[in-house]
């Protein structure tokens, strides 16, 4: 692991000690307590709303374009962040990257989802962003089923370059949406929060049961349980866009 007295990334992880899973999430709390504290003291709303915003707009339950849009976000945070959690390890197990390299492949996701959270909230200033994120929750969805096929270290790289930068859209084009698809822009705040509520119980739910698939069923399944939710998902998304829009798909939604 160490040659030419260059301590790999591998290695150095092991001469570090570890403090364990539990205070690992603390101290990630804690980073995050001190960089919301500096905000949360310093920022002012710039106008204040008229009356007390409520914590559910009750309306949008019945609103078409809101509840698929919103069940939508559910599925596809059920599947997106699968390879984010299991990327490396498939790579170590299925010898398609040494441990090295396996330990930059979340890297090299992030570094795709920097481009990805850029370029496509660009266009979607062009195309909409329902148009903008239908396509990309699609192709995070195929790229899930091609990590099936993935069979050397170029293929798996690959795989996760495109997959950080299109699940980059998918996390950031939702708000956008909200906001577009929100009749009164009173309510935004607490639409964003309801639409938010379904995606994190996808998100909380979603990678344990994915290790749940590994452990019984093994890798393949894991790929299609993910690549199933977020295909199911983006046509969720697809009827939102038809019942805010309707059926012109040259239309800016």
């Amino acid at each position: 692991m160490a040659s030419g007295g260059v301590i790999y990334p591998v290695t150095l992880y092991k001469l570090i000690p570890q403090v364990g899973f539990p205070w690992a999430v603390r101290t990630l709390g804690f980073i995050m307590l001190a960089t919301f504290l500096v905000p949360n003291i310093v920022m002012r709303v710039r106008v204040l709303p008229a009356s007390k915003r409520p914590l559910i707009d009750w309306s949008a339950f019945r609103q078409g374009s809101f509840m698929f849009f919103s069940v939508g976000c559910l599925l596809v945070f059920i599947g997106l962040y699968t390879p984010f959690f299991y990327g490396q390890y498939y790579a170590i197990q299925k010898h398609l990257a040494n441990e090295n390299l396996a330990f930059y492949l979340l890297a090299i996701m992030n570094t795709g989802s920097i481009f990805g959270r850029l370029i496509p909230n660009f266009i979607a200033d062009y195309s909409g962003p329902i148009n903008m994120l239908t396509p990309c929750v699609f192709i995070c969805a195929i790229l899930n089923f091609c990590m099936i096929s993935a069979k050397s270290t170029a293929g798996i790289i690959v795989l996760e370059i495109f997959y950080g930068f299109f699940s980059g859209a998918v996390v950031s084009l939702p708000p956008a949406i909200v906001v577009h698809i929100s009749p009164n822009r009173g309510l935004i705040g607490t639409r964003i929060g309801m639409c938010f509520l379904f995606a994190c119980v996808g998100v909380l739910i979603g990678t344990p049961i994915a290790g749940t698939i590994l452990d019984r069923h093994g890798w393949t399944a894991v790929w299609c349980y993910s690549g199933a939710f977020l295909m199911i998902g983006s046509f969720l998304v697809v009827g939102s866009r038809v019942s805010h829009k309707g059926w012109r798909l040259m239309e800016k939604a």
